[in-house]
């Protein structure tokens, strides 16, 4: 069946840096030792532990007792995506592309609406190019299926229409599958059981023809 929509994870799929992981960690690190009242030795492990139970430190905040917009309220006011994440025009040279081809598009993400609307601004793209978002705001986060089907739901599309595509097999692509959306890996290595490797996403308008877009 052929693919009529691509969705777009946004950290480390749409860009990487570095330095805006360390930041990002940091911020939820000291977010976390505030919360909770413990120190950021402890706020540390307690990711670490998070990350490896969950998949995701947003869906581990539940077990803790904490709100994920409280959270992500006090992870906005420690970080700016913009002073360490550089403009991509490129990537509007893609959505265009896959416009052109006749795709809708779509974002889902773990974060929240705010922090991924500053990605985005950081990153040039107006979040109006998606006809489709998916926040934390609006499902539980991945790997839980909520997000997926929330946003097959906006896009009004069945699974093996989609193309899903991000840049971590067991939390993001791997529960796409299982839902039938074909998946797109993005990684320096290859993982899993992708329907297309790249090592950029910049790669994708070349490669969908594998998929008989």
């Amino acid at each position: 069946m052929r693919v009529k929509a691509v969705v777009f994870d946004l950290d480390g799929t749409l860009y990487e840096s570095e330095e805006y992981v360390r930041r990002l960690m940091i911020g939820m690190r000291d977010a976390l030792a505030d919360l909770l009242s413990i120190t950021a030795r402890e706020a540390d492990e307690l990711l670490r532990e998070i990350r490896s139970r969950f998949g995701s430190v947003t869906l581990g905040l539940r077990e803790l007792g904490i709100s994920r917009s409280t959270f992500y309220d006090l992870l906005l006011k420690r970080l700016d995506p913009g002073e360490h994440i550089e403009p991509r025009p490129e990537l509007l040279r893609l959505f265009t592309d896959l416009r052109r081809r006749g795709l809708k598009l779509g974002c889902h993400t773990n974060a929240s609406r705010a922090l991924a609307e500053r990605v985005l601004e950081a990153l040039g793209v107006d979040p109006k190019v998606f006809d489709a978002m998916v926040t934390c705001d609006d499902a539980d986060p991945k790997p839980t299926p909520d997000g997926y089907l929330r946003i097959l739901s906006l896009l009004d599309l069945r699974p093996e229409e989609v193309l899903y595509v991000g840049d971590r097999w067991r939390v993001e692509l791997e529960p796409a599958k299982k839902l039938g959306m074909r998946t797109a890996l993005v990684s320096r290595r290859l993982q899993g059981d992708p329907d297309i490797f790249l090592r950029d996403v910049m790669e994708l308008s070349e490669k969908l023809g594998e998929l008989d877009c």
